[in-house]
């Protein structure tokens, strides 16, 4: 659902950004990380990760109306794991997903227009099977969204923000398993719709001065 809300709010600003809109703005991103790390049999240990950093932002301005109009988007995402041991299989699997999107559309005699979606979907297998050792891995994302519209008659601000983490680890001796599982979904979305405005100035009629 506020993925379906979002891309209506995005096709309906992309239409309406044409000659009748003051301002239209979209915005939007997406990461998608896979962490695996392993080892199997003999002495040794495997480590690896990686950072993300995803940041940008909108703004226009037409002081001739007085209408302004911003939008932002920023996060980190990190994944660490290290696995090691002698002899069995030892390892950790990391996923992560992350999509932001925004937009907004204000007109001078119409609606003002803003919506956003942040979507967070982390996993993560730790194991550990036969001989001796271990393994631990950690994964998180921060990130958050805002949008602001001024015009002379109103002020439209919205934000969200997440914050998300998971750590697990397993080890043991000759002949044990270890396993865990963990998984999080988090999914934001809000909008809002401001309709009227300014009343036109109507033409005096042709009999008044």
């Amino acid at each position: 659902m506020p993925k379906k809300f979002l891309i209506s709010v995005a096709v309906i600003l992309l239409l309406s950004s044409g000659a009748l809109a003051d301002i239209g703005q979209v915005q939007a991103f997406e990461i998608g990380a896979v962490n695996l790390v392993g080892r199997c049999g003999g002495l040794g240990f495997a480590e690896g990760g990686k950072i993300v950093m995803v940041g940008h932002s909108q703004e226009v301005s037409k002081p001739f109306f007085g209408t302004v109009a911003s939008q932002g988007e920023e996060g980190i995402l990190v994944q660490y794991g290290i696995a090691g041991g002698v002899g069995g299989v030892s390892g950790v699997a990391q996923r992560a997903t992350v999509q932001g999107l925004q937009g907004q559309l204000t007109e001078r005699f119409g609606p003002t227009v803003q919506g956003q979606c942040l979507t967070v979907s982390l996993g993560q297998v730790a194991l550990k099977a036969g001989g001796v050792g271990g393994a631990v891995g950690a994964q998180g994302f921060i990130g958050g969204q805002s949008q602001t519209i001024t015009t002379p008659y109103m002020t439209s601000t919205e934000s969200q923000f997440v914050g998300v983490a998971q750590y697990s680890a397993v080890c043991g001796g000759i002949g044990s398993k270890a396993i865990v599982v963990n998984t999080v979904d988090v999914k934001m979305s809000q909008g809002q719709i401001i309709t009227g405005g300014p009343a036109p100035r109507l033409p005096s009629p042709p009999w008044r001065p």
